[in-house]
């Protein structure tokens, strides 16, 4: 496994400059692909724990660094799915800071702008129930709209076009959400033409092929 064989490279990089940011946040990220290979949850859980504590210590180290404040995001996210609503809730403001810090740190990282239209959508499609639970939480639980997260997915594809199929299956996504179909049945054609350079990707066009618009 070449995920396994690169964090065991920077662990050992780590031992004599134990507050690098760079090693730090790519031995977080090399564990989050561990971790998403992983099929076991408690192995799961244990990886992304470890990989989100090495990207705080990151942080720490360099609040300055786009790719830290990404990680960070990133891990949090995957360790709350782990928790429960509440936590997921309390996490999300944290997730959003972090992705528009790694943004206005990076403007020309596309996948950055990904990522927080993810937010943007994912928060846009709470249910009624959701929203109501999180009011009831919070003072002024997260919000985001559908538009707000095309803004961002079609920034990243202006950036970088191609560079990742799940954004053009985000905006096709998101065009259906808006009742913008034929822009949604571009976009999940467009997806659908991409290479799929990695099992992610191979995943995004099996969910494409399924998408009706």
């Amino acid at each position: 496994n070449s995920f396994a064989a690169l964090a065991s490279l920077l662990r050992t990089a780590l031992a004599s400059r134990p507050d690098d940011a760079a090693l730090l946040w790519r031995l977080g990220r090399a564990l989050k692909k561990l971790a998403d290979a992983e099929k076991a949850a408690p192995a799961k859980q244990a990886l992304v724990v470890e990989a989100l504590e090495l990207a705080d210590r990151a942080l720490a180290a360099d609040e300055a660094c786009a790719p830290c404040h990404k990680w960070y995001a990133i891990l949090l996210s995957d360790v709350g799915a782990f928790g429960g609503t509440t936590e997921k809730i309390k996490n999300s403001f944290r997730i959003a800071e972090h992705f528009e810090k790694a943004v206005a740190l990076a403007p020309t990282d596309a996948t950055s702008r990904h990522l927080l239209g993810v937010w943007c959508f994912e928060v846009a499609k709470l249910s009624w129930i959701e929203k109501k639970a999180a009011a009831a939480l919070f003072a002024a639980p997260p919000q985001a709209t559908y538009e707000q997260a095309l803004d961002h997915f079609a920034a990243a594809e202006q950036m970088d076009p191609g560079f990742y199929p799940k954004n053009r299956l985000m905006l096709a996504r998101t065009c259906q959400k808006l009742g913008r179909d034929g822009e949604a049945r571009e976009w999940r054609a467009r997806c659908l033409r991409s290479e799929a350079r990695t099992p992610e990707d191979a995943e995004t066009l099996e969910e494409a092929e399924k998408l009706k618009v």
